[in-house]
Parts: structure tokens; sequence; C-alpha cells
């Protein structure tokens, strides 16, 4: 039986392998098959092949199915219809309890299609049982009934001994008693054992209702499409990731592809009336351009190649062994997208259009907003009409989602229409909002809570931050506020490309210790990034009036910005982020602020990990890292009834 859903539905809850509740209570089925159409044409295959391959081969519980990094070995696959089979095959009469077994959705079809129960008089309605058996391995099976010795299996009911909890229930004869525990634990016959167990033994089947969160778990890649761009070229290549860096620095104003190497830059502007000066009074100097060279060749101006500013200030390994300034780069080069080739307008340019449009109200409420960004750290806010995100799912796993708890699977070459392994696509341009944080403010705030990063010693590259204690005086901020800015926007950014590592979608940083300056960075910086992003998605599902689970996040830690876009494939773009943004804001920020840090299970959350359901957890379908590396000290410092000593991004 096939059955029509979305694709963004299909992807999120409708994967080979997945159960689900099929509607108007026609039972539990499993997703066997989808019917694709071919999406290479519209993804960097190669690009996403090496992230996928990559991520597969490092997966510390092993991979299955993922056996080469050629792209002609995968089938990029976008889903147009699913096709599911019943299961589990295993059913109950609703008049008599008795136990039905079928190996198959085909031997159910071939002996009773319909569904009646077979026990001689009854003739009751069956219906299945929602429980399955899973293994870490990837391994899902159906109950199966235990035979009463006398009796057979013609009353063997299951009784659960009313718990919910499976290891309760028993398999028992309706006759004379007979009764034996339902295998809540039982060897898959496989030898696979996670790393994460500590006794092989241990690590067995376990039954657990079909829809509980751990029998699937689908792994999910996002990214912001360069391809349709026409700047994907650049991924993946040194000098891509260089002209990149380079627009983040600040060090040349061409568009992104035009970026030269070699082009120069001054260090120091010179005076108009300097240059005149040399024009009216050096012989052989005809013009002012040629005044300018005269004031470069006599050292009036410190001129410099934009290559060598970047070598002068980036310390990324860029060598054959190494993906330091390629991932840079690459992250770099989809936040650059965001800025020059994408339909986006900053409040500023909302304000102009507001008043060319006649509407000086809500200009002047615009026009407020400044202030607001400045006491939250953020230097811009803006909306895109065109944010091109792609989603690729290449794989699950069962019984866990860590890196060492299950083997991941890819997806069987039959579950799609195309030849290969499939990796299914959804390619969408949304609307979204873009909040880009303060770089200055960022950095005083690290140079309060580590202070490794004034210690020359143990920095990466030439540049320090001011030396702060760690509970500074106003008069302390003011210092060490006035130091980072003293430093050039190209210096500012060059500390922070230093000192981020990579983080995969699964919030794991690259670090081969926490105690570097790097590792603290990233961990500081990025769990702060992820948790603002998650108390901005909340507030912002309440204003803009989309669903919560209709808004995704998206990342950009390297260049200190989060993206909140709209996912609800099924309506046409209705302008909600921009009208959010234009009108409301101040309420957006500011609800953030007052209720971010609010959460039902304090203290025990605050004690804990400072994250939970009840306050910056969100649906896996809008957070990309399984709601991972996230802490409200982040952003509002440390409680006293904790282990950490965090000061807060917003308590500076």
């Amino acid at each position: 039986m096939s059955m029509q859903r979305s694709r963004h539905q299909i992807l999120y809850q409708f994967l080979p392998g997945n159960t689900f509740d099929y509607s108007d209570k026609r039972g539990i089925w499993q997703v066997n098959r989808l019917e694709t159409t071919d999406a290479s044409g519209q993804v960097d295959r190669e690009y996403i092949v090496d992230r996928v391959f990559a991520r597969a081969k490092n997966w510390e519980g092993g991979e299955q199915g993922f056996t080469s990094n050629k792209t002609g070995h995968y089938d990029f696959a976008a889903p147009e219809e699913v096709r599911a089979r019943p299961f589990p095959t295993t059913f109950y009469c609703t008049s008599c309890q008795k136990a039905h077994g079928y190996y198959s959705a085909d031997d159910l079809s071939g002996k009773n299609q319909a569904l009646k129960c077979e026990r001689s008089g009854c003739n009751g309605d069956l219906k299945q049982y929602q429980f399955v058996s899973v293994h870490s391995c990837g391994e899902i099976r159906r109950l199966y009934p235990r035979k009463c010795p006398d009796h057979g299996d013609q009353y063997i009911i299951l009784d659960t001994q009313d718990s919910q909890r499976a290891q309760n229930f028993h398999w028992r004869c309706n006759i004379c008693g007979w009764d034996t525990r339902v295998s809540y634990s039982q060897n898959c016959d496989c030898d696979y054992v996670p790393p994460s167990a500590d006794d092989p033994d241990d690590d067995k089947m376990y039954t657990t209702v079909h829809r509980a969160g751990s029998t699937y778990y689908p792994h999910y890649l996002t990214t912001v499409n360069l391809h349709a761009s026409g700047i994907g070229h650049l991924r993946g290549s040194e000098d891509g990731s260089r002209k990149a860096i380079a627009k983040q620095l600040g060090l040349s104003d061409s568009p992104l592809k035009s970026v030269d190497m070699a082009e120069g830059i001054e260090g120091a502007e010179i005076d108009d009336d300097r240059k005149i000066e040399v024009y009216q009074t050096e012989s052989g100097v005809e013009s002012l351009d040629e005044a300018e060279d005269w004031l470069r060749e006599h050292g009036e101006i410190d001129s410099q190649t934009v290559g060598e500013s970047i070598s002068e200030l980036i310390d990324l390994k860029a060598d054959d062994d190494s993906f330091e300034m390629t991932d840079a780069g690459d992250e770099l080069l989809q936040y650059v997208l965001s800025l020059e080739e994408l339909t986006a307008h900053t409040l500023a340019e909302l304000e102009e259009d507001a008043r060319q449009q006649g509407f000086p109200r809500k200009a002047d409420t615009i026009a407020t907003y400044s202030d607001d960004l400045e006491r939250l750290g953020l230097k811009e806010v803006r909306v895109i009409e065109d944010f091109p995100v792609q989603t690729f799912v290449y794989g699950y796993t069962r019984g866990g989602r860590e890196e060492d708890e299950a083997k991941l699977n890819a997806f069987s070459q039959n579950a799609s229409s195309g030849d290969g392994t499939p990796i299914f696509v959804d390619t969408s341009e949304t609307e979204a909002t873009q909040f880009d944080l303060d770089p200055a403010a960022v950095l005083l705030w690290l140079a309060v809570n580590i202070p490794e990063t004034s210690n020359k010693r143990d920095v990466r590259g030439e540049i320090t931050l001011p030396e702060l204690p760690t509970d500074p005086s106003k008069a302390d901020l003011e210092r060490g506020r006035a130091a980072i800015e003293e430093l050039s926007r190209a210096e500012q950014w060059a500390f922070l490309l230093n000192h981020l590592d990579p983080v995969d979608q699964y919030g794991r940083f690259e670090t081969s210790t926490d105690d570097t300056v790097e590792g603290k960075v990233t961990k500081y910086v990025f769990e702060m990034l992820h948790t603002l992003s998650h108390v901005l998605l909340k507030q912002a599902s309440t204003i803009s009036g989309f669903d919560r689970t209709n808004l995704s996040e998206f990342l950009f830690p390297r260049a200190l910005s989060l993206v909140i876009y709209t996912n609800n494939r099924e309506e046409f773009n209705i302008g909600g982020m921009t009208t959010m943004v234009e009108q409301q804001l101040d309420d957006l920020l500011g609800q953030a602020r007052a209720h971010g840090n609010d959460c039902m299970m304090d203290p025990v959350c605050s004690q804990r990990d400072g994250a939970c359901l009840s306050c910056l957890h969100v649906s896996e379908i809008s957070c990309s890292y399984f709601n991972q590396v996230l802490c409200r000290d982040y952003l509002f410092g440390s409680r006293p009834n904790t282990d950490r000593s965090i000061a807060g991004f917003w308590r500076l």
C-alpha cells in the first residue's frame, strides 16, 4: 500500500525502516521504500559524499553500508511517495485476547488478510501489539508469542501485569495459567557490541513501544546550498577558504568571487590634504594618484596584500593532512553567501523602506531596535527571503544516537527508485531571520571567562585579549572593552578564527583537550551561540505565528551568526519573519532575556546541565545538534548552587 506525504514530513517521520501509526486507525506500518526523483543536479555531490563518508568512517560504533567515497556509489534522492507494509505482524484478538504471530506482511496477507481471530468459535477482530524489540546493530523484530506445553498457542495471551514496562510482561495460557516472561532482553544473534557497553552480555535486544525515540534515530546533514549560487566551486579549496576569510576579516571590498590575494590593502588612511600637499610640492608628481604612490614609496602608507595579511593574522593549517583552513573557509563561504547573494534586508534597509512607503511610525519603531541589539551584544539582524537550506538524510541508528552507542546504518539500495546507496535530499528556499553577534562583545566575554586568552604562550597567533579578573568591576570591563576596540576588525576576527575548532552537526568538538585555549573558546562560543539560538527560536514561535516545529536553526559559529528559518514546506512564504522583525523585534529580544533563564525544573536543571525539556530543548526537527551542548549558564551566568562558574554573556 502506498501513501502520500510531503517531502518535509517524509524526511523527519517516514524514512525507510521507521515505523508509524497509519491514519484512520489502520494499524502500525513500517516504511520499506521511498519513490524518489533524481536530485543530484541540485547538490554539490562531492562535498556531501566527503562529509557523509568521513562521518561514517569515524563513527566509533562502526558503520554498515558506507563502502565508497565515490559520488557514483550514492543516489541523491528527492522523496515523492512512501511505500510501507504492516509491522509488527504480531496481533491480539480484541474479543478473546489470543495472540497471533505472522512471519511477515506477506505471510499475514496470505493467511489472514481479513484480520480475524483464528481460534475456533471466536472470529474477533485482530489488532497489532505496539511493541517491538530493537538492537544497537540496527535490527528490529516483532514479539514472538510462546506456546503452552499442554495447549499450544490457542489460548496464549500477553499479560502486561498492568504495567507499562516490557520487562514485567508475561505470555500466559488462559486455560491452565502457564506463563513465561516476555524476552525483554534477548540475543540478537549478531556479533556487534557498541564501544560504550561495559559488558558484552549487557548489550542485548530490548523491547519497547514502536514509537519510542530509541527505536529509530535518523542522521542528518544540513548545509546552505552554495551549488545554486554559483560559488560551489570554491568549496573545499584553499583558494575558496582564503577568499572567504578575507571577506570576514574585512580585507577586501570586492565580491567574494573577485577577491584577489594580490590586492593591496592599506594599514592606515592617508589624509587628502597630505596628498594635495605632495601633489603641489613634489616635482614629478602630476596627479593625486601619483601623490598616493609617492607617499607609499616614502613609508607614509603601510601597504601589504590581502594574502600577506591573512598569512600574518591567521594561524590555520592548510596542508594535505589538515582540514583546518578548508573547514573554516567552507563555513565562512556559507555565511558570506547569506550576505552577498541572497535577498536580505538589514534593519537600516527595513527602516528606509518603511519611510519611502509612507509608514513613518513603523520606521520610527525599527529605528529604536539598535539600542536593544547593543544591550544584548548583537551587531545586526537581517531578514532573508530566500535562505537556500539543504537537508540530507544518510542513515540511521537504533538503541542510541551517540557515536559509541550504536552502529550507523546506510539505507538499503532498494529503499529508493535510483541506483546506489540513497542519500535523501530536501532542497528549498525559505524565509529566515539572521542574528549576528558583536565580535568585540564576545571577545570581552571570553577574556572574563578564559584568563589564558591574555597569555601569549597559550594563545594561537599573535593577538591576545586583555587580562581581566574573574569577577570584574565596571571599571575593569570598560578597560577591557577599550583594549578590544583598539584592535582592528581583522584582528578581532583573526583571534576568533584562530581559536574556533570545527564542530560537526553532532556538537562534537574536534579538540585534543578541552584544557587548551582553543578547546575552551570553542566550547564557550558554540554553547553560548547554540543556547541563544534555542532561546530565540522558542520566543519567535510565539511571536511570528509559526508553530515551533515549523522553525529550525542554522549556525555559523565562526561568523558568530545564527539563522532561524521556516521549515514548513506546505505553505508559501507568507512574510511572517519580516513582520516579526519589523514590528516585534524588541518584544522578541526582551522576552528572550526576561524569560530565557526560566525553567520549571529548577533548581534541579541548573544543578545538572542547565538545559532540559522545560527550558531549552526543542523538537529534533528544529535542532541539528539533537539538543546537545546547551546550557543557560553561558547566557545568564552560573547559579550559586551549581559546580560551574561561568560569567553569562548577557550579564556583563
